[in-house]
């Protein structure tokens, strides 16, 4: 996995694939990694994706390490079905749908929260 980190920060420090910016000068973030679990985030383009796509087969090539596309999905945000389904072809995976849960915490899900008064 560190082989696969180090790709994608010269991957993203080349412009070869764009992760998704933090608002208010925070950094891009374009992966995140816990034991054998990867999520990718980027700009939501062809190119990226199909960079990201050759990324992986590269990382396979090198070390033998595969992606497991059975159990990968691909989410778009604000996007219509129709596009999120031609990514789905150029990664290899199937189509994901919201709320999900990533290593145990729902994303996507509406969360409710109550606002809490001070009492005097």
């Amino acid at each position: 996995m560190e082989g696969l980190n180090v790709a994608l920060k010269s991957a993203c420090n080349q412009g070869i694939f764009n992760g998704i910016k933090i608002p208010n000068g925070g950094p891009a973030v374009s992966h995140l990694f816990y034991v054998d679990a990867a999520l990718f985030t980027g700009e939501w383009s062809r190119p990226n994706i199909t960079n990201l796509a050759r990324i992986l087969r590269c990382f396979h090539a090198s070390s033998g390490l595969k992606v497991n596309f059975n159990k990968s999905k691909v989410f778009g945000i604000g996007s219509s079905s129709s596009e999120t389904n031609r990514w789905e072809n150029i990664l290899g995976c199937e189509v994901g749908s919201f709320p999900f849960k990533y290593m145990g915490v729902p994303i996507g899900a509406n969360i409710n929260l109550k606002k809490l008064e001070a009492h005097h």
